[in-house]
C-alpha cells in the first residue's frame, strides 16, 4: 500500500476567560460550564477555561467534570475601584500563562471572555493574531459593570470605568448578551434601554449622559440554554394533595422574593391550605423576609433553605407545581428555563430576559408587573384553578442553541 498516511490536522482553540467557573468546593458559575462543554460537543474546537485569581492564591490548575482550568493571576482593584486601571498588566500575565502553556497562538480562533474588563484579553491575543475572534459576553443590565463598588457613584471614578469599557466594547468583533433587554441596555448606553426601570442603574445612567454610544462591530444574543442531560421531567415527585411553588435565588430587593411571600400569603386568607412554597438562596433579606413569614402566622406553609447543590436541583424542581421568581432586574435567570425543561411552567416580571421566552399570546397568563403582588396572586390562583399549559418562543437546549450560536458566528480562519 503506498498510500500516504493521513495526517490528522489539528482543530483551532477557543479560548474562554471567566471570572465564573465551578470548583470542587462550588458549583458557581454551572452556566458558564455547561456553555464551555457545549461548544466542545460541537467538535468545532478545543476549548481552554482560563480563570484569574489573587497572587495569594495557593491552588493548582484543575479539572472540573472533564474541563481543565487554568488559573493566572489577576489584579482587581478593591470595590472596582478605577476598574480597568490594571488591564495592561493583567494582559501581560495572561499572555505568559499562554506562554508557559506553549500553546500556537495560530491556532487560536475565539477568545471569549465573560464580563467587560474580560475583553482585553482577547484583544491583547489578537494583537498577536490578528485572525483572532474576540467576544465580550454579558450577562447583567449593566454590561458596562459601573454600578458596582461602594464608590461607584463617585464621578470621576464613574467616568474612567465607564470611558475604559466603551474604548473595549469598540475594539471587540461581537457583543454577545445572554437576552434582548441585555443587548438593549448595552447598545442604548448612556441612555437606558427601553424597558429598564431599576433607581439604582437609572441614577448611576444621569452621570454618564454625556458619554458616547459604542460602535459595536456585531451584537449577537445567546440564551443562557440548559443541559437536558441534567434537567428532565422525572415522573413521580411531586404531591398530588397539595400544590407547591418553588424559587430559586439570592434574597436581594431586586429579586423580589417578599412579592412572592405577600401574593401567597392573600392565597392562605382565601383558603387554599393545600399551598405550600420554598426558598432556596442566602443574602441580606434573608432573615427579614423569615421573620416576616413567623410574624404572619405562614412558617407552617412556607419554609427556607439556604442553599441546595447544583447535582440537587433535577428533584427539586420536580417536585414543584409551579416556580415563581418575582425578579425585576434580571439579564437571564436560568432557574427559569431549567424548570420549564423539568415539566414545571413559571412566573416572572414582565420585560425580564426569561420572560422573552413567553409567547406573546400567553404574557397576561405568567408576567406581571414587578413588586405586584396582587397580579402574581391571581396568576398563581388562575393557575391552580385552570393548569394551562406554558408555551416557549425558542429552544433551550444549550447544544441546540449552541450550535446556531457558532454558526452565526461563522468564523473564518
Amino acid at each position: 500500500n503506498n498510500s500516504e498516511p493521513i495526517m490528522e490536522i489539528a482543530r483551532k482553540i477557543y479560548i474562554c476567560v471567566t471570572p465564573f467557573f465551578p470548583t470542587p468546593d462550588s458549583f458557581r458559575g454551572a452556566y458558564i460550564y455547561d456553555q464551555v462543554k457545549a461548544i466542545q460537543r460541537t467538535g468545532k474546537y478545543d476549548v481552554i477555561v482560563f480563570k484569574p485569581t489573587s497572587f495569594n492564591d495557593k491552588r493548582e490548575n484543575y479539572d472540573y467534570e472533564g474541563i481543565k482550568v487554568h488559573l493566572f493571576p489577576h489584579i482587581q482593584m478593591p470595590s472596582f475601584f478605577f476598574n480597568g486601571l490594571t488591564n495592561r498588566l493583567n494582559c501581560r500575565m495572561f499572555l505568559k500563562c499562554i506562554g508557559k502553556l506553549e500553546l500556537d497562538i495560530n491556532r487560536i480562533a475565539v477568545v471569549h471572555g465573560h464580563t467587560s474588563s474580560f475583553a482585553a484579553y482577547g484583544i491583547a491575543l489578537k494583537n498577536l493574531n490578528p485572525r483572532i475572534q474576540t467576544l465580550v459576553q454579558h450577562h447583567d443590565r449593566d454590561p458596562f459593570t459601573i454600578r458596582n463598588g461602594h464608590l461607584a457613584k463617585m464621578k470621576l471614578n464613574l467616568y474612567y470605568r465607564a470611558q475604559t469599557n466603551i474604548k473595549l466594547f469598540n475594539q471587540v468583533d461581537c457583543h454577545v448578551s445572554i437576552s434582548r433587554v441585555v443587548e438593549d441596555n448595552l447598545l442604548s448606553f448612556p441612555c437606558p434601554g427601553k424597558y429598564e426601570s431599576y433607581p439604582s442603574y437609572l441614577d448611576i445612567l444621569k452621570k454618564v449622559k454625556k458619554l458616547p454610544s459604542i460602535s459595536p462591530k456585531r451584537s449577537l444574543v445567546l440564551y443562557n440554554g440548559v443541559d437536558l442531560t441534567k434537567f428532565y421531567p422525572v415522573e413521580g415527585m411531586r404531591n398530588s394533595s397539595i400544590f407547591k411553588i418553588g424559587c430559586i435565588g439570592n434574597f436581594h430587593h431586586l429579586k423580589g422574593q417578599i412579592t412572592l411571600i405577600k401574593a401567597v400569603e392573600l392565597l392562605f386568607r382565601k383558603g387554599y391550605g393545600q399551598l405550600r412554597v420554598s426558598f432556596i438562596g442566602t443574602g441580606p433579606l434573608f432573615d427579614e423576609c423569615r421573620s416576616y413569614v413567623t410574624e404572619r402566622g405562614l412558617a407552617g406553609y412556607i419554609r427556607f433553605e439556604k442553599e441546595v447543590h447544583h447535582h440537587e436541583l433535577l428533584a427539586y424542581y420536580n417536585s414543584l407545581d409551579l416556580f415563581v421568581l418575582p425578579t425585576f432586574y434580571e439579564g437571564f435567570g436560568c432557574v427559569f428555563t431549567e424548570a420549564y425543561a423539568c415539566g414545571v411552567p413559571f412566573m416572572l416580571c414582565e420585560h425580564q430576559g426569561a420572560s422573552e421566552y413567553v409567547a406573546d399570546e400567553d404574557k397576561a397568563k405568567w408576567l406581571f408587573p414587578k413588586e405586584n403582588y396582587r397580579r402574581l396572586s391571581f396568576l398563581i390562583e388562575q393557575y391552580m384553578k385552570y393548569r394551562y399549559e406554558q408555551k416557549v418562543k425558542y429552544p433551550y437546549d444549550i447544544n441546540v442553541l449552541v450550535t446556531e450560536f457558532l454558526d452565526q458566528l461563522d468564523f473564518k480562519g
